[in-house]
């Protein structure tokens, strides 16, 4: 006997995983990611991968039959492509194997590119912890500065661009001290303020956070909560305009 799985009447025969429910896509290009499908009874499961798309949606999955063995999972690759010239908007894609359903939520955004707008901007924070990490070395090009806020669930960086644009995409390059929820926030005119994108499960690193702002002066980054004991920490911050 090499294992046991085991068995309930009622439990699901199968099951269809995503690594996240929401991706965001720019119009014209292809996003991917991997579906796990898992077999939860003693038998292999099989079925194909089937897929419900809004028009001007397109998804490509593996065609034919699949086969996932007993107590195990396959990983098999998912594309989405949102066509050039789609609304602005969530598009849901309905996934389905076996029995097993997820949906996973397309935001469409329209594409971006130029040069970075936020490197020859001007830059100002609530506070910096020490004159070593000034909110200037976020966005000067320098890979090896950064800046670094006191300890405060409301710390934030700004950058008030050369002149205002369509903002279509803001780029964080995150130090270890990050947030888990922040928001960035965009103004004409450094006073007025809206939200244009908000983040509930920032996980540090390299984050890409897609909008589509017009008559954009001024680019903060506002955090709520930290995820660490240590304030935040920026080792970059990049913004560019919409191209089309």
């Amino acid at each position: 006997m090499r294992h046991l799985v085991p068995w309930f009447s009622d439990s699901p025969a199968t099951s269809l995983s995503l690594p996240r429910d929401r991706v965001d896509a720019e119009n014209g290009k292809t996003e991917r990611l991997t579906a796990g499908l898992g077999s939860l009874r003693p038998a292999d499961a099989r079925g194909r991968l089937t897929v419900e798309a809004p028009e001007g949606v397109h998804v490509r999955v593996p065609e034919g039959e699949l086969t996932v063995e007993r107590g195990t999972t396959v990983e098999v690759p998912v594309e989405v492509t949102v066509e050039r010239g789609s609304p602005q908007r969530s598009y849901d894609i309905r996934l389905g194997f076996a029995g097993a359903t997820r949906t996973l939520t397309v935001r469409a955004f329209p594409p971006t590119g130029g040069t970075d707008l936020a490197r020859s901007g001007t830059a100002r924070s609530s506070g910096d912890e020490t004159p070593d990490f000034p909110a200037s070395a976020a966005n000067d090009g320098d890979p090896d500065t950064r800046w670094s806020s006191p300890v405060d669930d409301g710390a934030w960086w700004q950058v008030e661009l050369p002149r205002p644009a369509r903002l279509g995409q803001v780029v964080l390059r995150w130090q270890d001290a990050h947030p888990s929820a922040y928001r960035v926030q965009v103004s004409p005119d450094g006073r007025r303020w809206r939200t244009a994108a908000s983040v509930q499960d920032g996980r540090g690193g390299l984050e890409s956070v897609r909008m589509d702002e017009r008559d954009v002066r001024f680019v903060r980054v506002q955090g709520e909560k930290r995820a660490t004991r240590f304030g935040y920490s920026l080792w970059a911050v990049e913004a560019y305009a919409v191209t089309g």
